[in-house]
């Protein structure tokens, strides 16, 4: 964690507090992001099944959570057949965004062509509604980029989260008002794409996540390493924002702070709707 972390203001653009690996850890996981500097968390739904644990977690912490809801394209065989007008009715009720959506390839399902149809859906509606929304991408960023390429800029925003897609389409996505976010995956000293694109992010358009539960940094060997899942594997968490913001200000050639600023800003931007 960068030594001035605790002057500092950060903000978490995607992690999933509602996931049951966290729920006993909770309270020592809001506190820890607080001492870390992290004023505002993101949190996005994944099916309709999580959307009630959301609302409960930003109705706990109405001054650090914001909110968003959405069918993650790894559950989409759960979906009800009203869907999309429970996605309407619950934008509907609060302030919140669309999200997590999108396409991930790596699913040998079958159900390429209805996970598509899905991710379009809810972006159409993210369009219609002027809400940001999150979106998942996991091999498969030749129908991500042409989707969204072929669209015009968003109205508010897009954020496609733990972005390791080419840097190429890096302009080409700012263009369109797509950010992409940061997380653990950038600490890892053989990623090299992710680290690229880092560098090469534009300006305004990067945040920072901790993407919790899932996609936990790598720790210098004598960091306390808070939360330890099941599987004996370190879990994400948002005071690990901090480090990763590190990482990203080496990249750049610049500060903690620097970063801090860049990236709370930008949220706050791309968020506004969530802060009202």
């Amino acid at each position: 964690m960068p030594p001035d972390s605790q002057n500092l203001v950060w903000i978490d653009a995607h992690s999933h507090l509602q996931d049951p690996r966290l729920a006993p850890h909770l309270p020592g996981v809001l506190a820890r992001a607080r001492a870390a500097g992290v004023r505002r968390l993101h949190v996005d739904g994944t099916c309709e099944a999580d959307w009630p644990a959301v609302c409960a977690l930003a109705d706990a912490h109405p001054d650090l959570i914001l909110c968003s809801f959405g069918v993650h394209p790894w559950f989409i065989r759960d979906r009800s057949a009203r869907w999309l007008l429970n996605l309407r009715d619950i934008l509907a009720s609060r302030p919140a965004g669309i999200g997590e959506i999108g396409l991930d390839a790596r699913l040998d399902d079958g159900l390429d062509a209805d996970r598509e149809a899905v991710f379009r859906a809810q972006l159409e509606l993210s369009y219609e509604l002027a809400l940001p929304a999150s979106l998942h991408c996991r091999d498969a960023w030749g129908p991500m980029l042409e989707i969204l390429l072929a669209l015009p800029p968003h109205p508010v925003g897009l954020l496609i989260h733990a972005y390791s897609g080419p840097a190429n389409a890096l302009a080409a996505l700012a263009e369109k008002n797509v950010h992409v976010s940061f997380g653990g995956t950038l600490t890892r000293p053989k990623n090299a794409r992710a680290r690229e694109n880092a560098a090469r992010a534009t300006a305004g358009r990067f945040l920072l996540e901790s993407d919790a539960p899932d996609l936990p940094p790598t720790l210098p060997e004598d960091a306390e390493k808070h939360l330890i899942g099941d599987d004996g594997k370190l879990l994400s968490e948002p005071a690990y924002v901090p480090a990763v913001g590190q990482i990203l200000a080496d990249l750049r050639g610049t500060t903690p702070g620097d970063i801090a600023a860049q990236t709370t800003a930008a949220a706050n931007r791309l968020f506004a709707k969530l802060l009202a």
